[in-house]
């Protein structure tokens, strides 16, 4: 058996080797609310860059949800700041498929937290969880 030093020694080590994970204080997650402007017959997603940041996920994948689910083609800017739909839509439908994108590709449906990543396993994606380790199938994006 171990000394007590041996196996604080190990334990210090042990930590060493696990990825950082984003801890929340508990409160349920609140993403930004998106800065939507219409100009003309174009809406555009003035704050989508600080959006998928803090959703941790490419922003042509949620581009290309956004786009499948108000029935509108898509432009992304150069740099990625900014979404814009080529067609007038109207920002509560944009503000509620937001919602639903973070519901189906972001909260883990286990434990409730934005912590998490997708996996393509297979032929398979996967929603894991890294802060619960839970891996929930999802639908592709």
């Amino acid at each position: 058996m171990s000394t007590k030093e041996e196996y604080l020694a190990m334990l210090d080590n042990a930590y060493k080797q696990l990825k950082d994970v984003v801890r929340l204080s508990g409160e349920r997650f609140h993403p930004p609310e998106p800065i939507i402007r219409v100009e003309g017959r174009q809406t555009h997603i003035v704050s989508f860059k600080e959006l998928v940041s803090i959703l941790n996920r490419d922003p042509k994948d949620l581009a290309r949800f956004l786009s499948k689910e108000v029935g509108s083609p898509y432009t992304l800017t150069s740099d990625g700041s900014k979404l814009i739909f080529t067609t007038l839509v109207k920002p509560s439908l944009v503000r509620s498929r937001i919602e639903k994108f973070i519901n189906l590709y972001v909260i883990c449906p286990i434990c409730k937290r934005p912590d998490t990543k997708i996996e393509k396993r297979g032929r398979i994606w996967v929603l894991k969880c890294l802060a619960c380790g839970a891996e929930s199938p999802i639908k592709k994006i």
